[in-house]
This record gives C-alpha cells, sequence and structure tokens, in this order.
C-alpha cells in the first residue's frame, strides 16, 4: 500500500454516485437500517464479489460521508485488503486516494444496484431478502482464490476428484499419447487441458472417446473433445458422479445478468452457465429466434423459464411483451397476473394459441406499413422517429401438440420465422418430442439459434442441433448452445424454483 496509508484513508472523506444516494436512502427505509454507512457496507461486500467494472463512468453527485463512519480502526484494514485485492485481480491500477475513492465509489453504486434488485427478486419480502443474504453468505468458501480454477466453482465448494493420473493412463490404453497439463472443475463436469504428443493422433482420439469412456470407467457418461488456447493441445470434459455436481440458483442468475451492461435494447437471456461456471449470455435480437428440445424431466421448462425470466428481469413492460402460448394448459400459469403479457392474456389451449399466432402476424404486417410510412426498416429505426413500440417475444411451449391438433399454425410459424425480426418480433419454440413431421426442414432452417437438452436419440438430436450428441447429456439441465456462426457450447441450466420465477416475474 505505498501509495496509500490507512491513517490517511481514515481522515478521507468518501462521496457515492446519484443513483446509489437514491438506491441507499430506500434501502434505509426498507430494511429499517439507521445509518447510510450500514447500507454503505452492505452495498461495498456486495460488489466485491464480483468481477470487474463496467466501462460505464459512475458520477459522484451523491453523499458523502466521512471514512470513520464507514470502517473503524479495527476493520479498516481488512475491508482496504479487500479492495485493493479486487483491484489488483481486475487489473485496475491503485496508485493513489484518487483512485481509491474511485474505486469505493465504483463498489457502492454497483452494490445498492444489485441490493435494490434483490430486493425486488425477493417479492420485497423482509424475510427473504434476509435469507437471500445469508443463503449468499454461506455459499462463499472458507477460502477464497481468484485463480480461474476456482471461478469456476459455484454454489457450495466441489469436491471433485482429480483424475489426471486416470486419463493419461487411459489415453495411452487407447494408443494416443499425450500429456495431462491441467484441470478445471465446472459444476458438473472437469475439463482437462491435454497435450498431444503426435498431433496426427487427434483423429485417433476423435474416433477414440467411446473407448476413453470405458477405460476410465465412465459408464454410460460420455467425455467431450474441444479445441484448447495452446498449440498441440486439446481439452476433454469428463463428467463427474452426480454427488459432487454443483447447482446455480436464482442468485447467480440474477448476478451473470446484472453484471451485463448495454442500452437497454439489447434482450439478453442467460439460460445457464458453461462447464467451467461463466454465464451463458446472448442477444435475441440477433438470434433472432429460438429452438428448445428435450425429453421429458430433463429441464426444457425450467430452460424456457430461466429465458423468459432473463427478459422480464432488463425489461420495463413498455419495452418487452410476452405472447405466451400453451396448447398443453400447464406451463404459463405463473405468468398469468403479470403486466408483461401481451393482450393482457395467455393462449391457453390449440385454438386460442392459433388466433394468437395470427395475431401476431397482423401485428407484424401493421408494424412494418409504419415503418414504410416513416421510411425506415426496423424498429430500432422507428424509435429514433419517436415510434417507440415494445419488443414482443412470442413463446410456445410443446410446439409439436400445436402443430399436430392444428397444421394450419405451421404457415404463420413459417412467416413469422423468415420476417417478425426487424419487426421487434421474436419466436422461442420449444417441444418434449422434436420429429420430423413437427418441425418441418422449413421452420428449422428459419429458427437459427438452438438449445439442446438431454434427448432420447441421436435422431432427435440432429432435429434440434443438425448434428448428434444432445442424446449423450447428463440431464438435467445439461445443454447444448447453438448460435449461428459460433461453435457449440455445453451449458448447465440455473435451477430456478417456481417462487423465484413467482419473485422476478411480480417485477
Amino acid at each position: 500500500m505505498s501509495a496509500l496509508s490507512l491513517q490517511q484513508i481514515m481522515s478521507s472523506r468518501f462521496r457515492t454516485s446519484a443513483v446509489a444516494d437514491g438506491h441507499t436512502r430506500e434501502l434505509m427505509d426498507l430494511l429499517g437500517l439507521s445509518t447510510k454507512a450500514n447500507v454503505a457496507r452492505l452495498s461495498i461486500g456486495r460488489s466485491l464479489s464480483l468481477g470487474a467494472f463496467d466501462n460505464d463512468s459512475v458520477d459522484a453527485k451523491g453523499l458523502e460521508i466521512p471514512a470513520a463512519s464507514l470502517f473503524t480502526q479495527e476493520d479498516v484494514t481488512i475491508w482496504v485488503g479487500l479492495i485493493l485485492t479486487h483491484a489488483r485481480a481486475n487489473g485496475i491500477t491503485m496508485d493513489g486516494m484518487d483512485a481509491f475513492r474511485s474505486a469505493l465509489r465504483q463498489h457502492w453504486h454497483r452494490g445498492a444496484g444489485l441490493l435494490m434488485e434483490d430486493w425486488r427478486s425477493s417479492g420485497e419480502n423482509f424475510d427473504n431478502f434476509v435469507s437471500t443474504l445469508v443463503k449468499r453468505r454461506a455459499d462463499l468458501p472458507d477460502i477464497g482464490t481468484l485463480a480461474q480454477a476456482q471461478k469456476a466453482t459455484v454454489g457450495k465448494a466441489v469436491s471433485a476428484e482429480d483424475q489426471s493420473t486416470q486419463l493419461g493412463k487411459a489415453l495411452g490404453e487407447i494408443g494416443v499419447g499425450a500429456e495431462v497439463k491441467g484441470v478445471v472443475h465446472g459444476p458438473r463436469l472437469s475439463r482437462y487441458k491435454v497435450a498431444l504428443r503426435d498431433v496426427n493422433q487427434l483423429d485417433k482420439l476423435r474416433k477414440g472417446l467411446e473407448r476413453l469412456a470405458l477405460a476410465m470407467s465412465l459408464q454410460d457418461m460420455m467425455p467431450a473433445l474441444g479445441h484448447s488456447d495452446e498449440p498441440k493441445t486439446v481439452t476433454i470434459d469428463i463428467p463427474r458422479l452426480s454427488k459432487s455436481w454443483t447447482t446455480a440458483s436464482k442468485i447467480e442468475f440474477l448476478e451473470a445478468l446484472n453484471a451485463v451492461g448495454g442500452s437497454g435494447t439489447e434482450l439478453i437471456v442467460c439460460p445457464g452457465m458453461t462447464v467451467v461456471g461463466e454465464p451463458v449470455l446472448f442477444d435475441l435480437r440477433s438470434a433472432p429466434h429460438l429452438l428448445v428440445g428435450g425429453a421429458t424431466g430433463q429441464g426444457k421448462s425450467v430452460c424456457v423459464h430461466a429465458i423468459l425470466s432473463s427478459l422480464i428481469v432488463k425489461h420495463t413492460p413498455t419495452t418487452l411483451q410476452l405472447a405466451l402460448m400453451d396448447p398443453k394448459r400447464v406451463e404459463f400459469s405463473i405468468y398469468a397476473k403479470s403486466r408483461f403479457l401481451w393482450r393482457n392474456e395467455i393462449a391457453v389451449g390449440a385454438d386460442a394459441a392459433r388466433e394468437t399466432l395470427r395475431a401476431l402476424v397482423a401485428e407484424m404486417d401493421e408494424r412494418y406499413e409504419r415503418m414504410s410510412e416513416l421510411g425506415v426498416n426496423s424498429i430500432a429505426d422507428l424509435a429514433l422517429k419517436g415510434v417507440k413500440l415494445p419488443y414482443i417475444v412470442a413463446c410456445v411451449d410443446e410446439l409439436a401438440d400445436l402443430i399436430m391438433q392444428d397444421r394450419g399454425v405451421e404457415a404463420e410459424i413459417i412467416r413469422l420465422a423468415q420476417m417478425a425480426r426487424a419487426a421487434g418480433i421474436h419466436l422461442i419454440l420449444a417441444t418434449q418430442r422434436p420429429d420430423a413431421k413437427t418441425f418441418s426442414g422449413l421452420i428449422r432452417s428459419n429458427i437459427p439459434a438452438r438449445i439442446a437438452l438431454t434427448v432420447q436419440k441421436a435422431s432427435e438430436s440432429q432435429i434440434i442441433l443438425d448434428e448428434s450428441g444432445a442424446e449423450d447429456l447428463l440431464g438435467r439441465g445439461d445443454m447444448i448452445v447453438k448460435l449461428a456462426g459460433s461453435p457449440l457450447v455445453r451449458a448447465h441450466g440455473y435451477y430456478l424454483t417456481s417462487t423465484d420465477v413467482e419473485n422476478i416475474v411480480a417485477r
């Protein structure tokens, strides 16, 4: 701390942003806290658990408090150490008091916003909010490290066995000369970095994955081969026994979304996290439509709820409307009172779903007429002309059942898939029974973004992803995400309970 001294810090005053000032005052009233410093400490602690700050500048127009109110002589060393460690881990230069004040202001600003989000997500219930804070603290490991391997740990600490030695021996047994150079333990799999002695053996390794699984006694679980960031190296993802799995909950889900900046016009969705514990985030606008498929009980519904919840978290009813179609009458009742519902209703049953699809086509045509009148070609350009329309995300649960009951809806779906993007209308189509009869090539060719959960047969994986692989997933939210122009991503879904979704939907 060469450029800083504790005496200098304790004699200083610190100021927050105007936004955090408002949050701090509101949280004082909501939580019954007697001083602004109490909220400030909660906010700073909330922010310190996250990574680098966004590039957005944070003003210094908020309240100012003396360091003696914020810290005590007994704990100031700990707080300063935490702030400096966070800065060092994220490449932030801390070369004097101005830099320290800026870092503290950013932590206060970010943390206060996240605490407000936690409050809303708890249904504005004090007991639920306190439980959220307690759970977050309980989930922190006793000994922390900022190494990449530990960043992959989600929820409670992973008690995963390092199988580097067994993997090296198994590779030798299938005739592949290689050296295991490292491992990262993720939520369900362990990713091993493997250096090949002869790159010409890559094809042998690719064809020998089933024998590798046998050599490592993986039973019916299959390893997966991937690219590495070093020459002559690959990654091999080895599934672990379920007793060592960790589950990401609403807390991690909201943290991933809150860490995303942007202009507020994006349609950011976050269905899960990667093999090494990083959030999977993408903009539905660029997708621009999404197909979600998986066998019964493998997490399709939870995945769809996570996607819809993502959109609700990042929007208001003036910028987003949800057109929900529920042919089986059981999936979307949790949204029945949501302010985000398009036309204030859920289309329940096949007849109502067909009518909603026709209404969406009419809405699309009407939007294009307005664009033509104003000489623009997208909903974003309309906003620049002063005509602000909400995005509409239309979600059909169990599309296969709907098409079997009414083949006529296929034409409406194809027309929307082909034309609705520029009008700000996007489709999410979900099914438990993917087959060629109900998912024609024309539908699939116009729905480029796919999420496949575990399916029973390779042919079903082909319908969803246009390639096999989903039949080898581990179930319980394990998925493969395919976006246009990007490689496949293995991911594990966030587990949101019905109460979690209810609290988010109630915003």
